[in-house]
């Protein structure tokens, strides 16, 4: 898939999440860091919208529960430890 359509799934996927406390979350860790991501680690966060329901990646950026290891190095990477 192409960078910036990458780009333009996370973003709509980000900014509509349902609530808009994963909303902010999702704005802070995610859209802002967009180009600072490369292709690989794109694909990687869009695999996480598509393992992890909003509760659940919310329960990861507050820290109330661990992301699988296979996303460590994308959390490292936006500063989610």
């Amino acid at each position: 898939m192409e960078l910036n359509s990458l780009k333009k799934i996370i973003k709509y996927r980000s900014t509509y999440s349902g609530t808009k406390e994963t909303d902010i979350l999702y704005k802070k860790y995610f859209i802002n860091n967009l180009n600072n991501l490369n292709k690989n680690e794109l694909n990687l966060l869009k695999s996480l919208f598509d393992i992890y329901s909003d509760d659940e990646i919310y329960n990861i950026l507050t820290k109330k529960v661990k992301a699988n290891l296979k996303f460590k190095k994308l959390f490292d990477k936006i500063n989610i430890n």
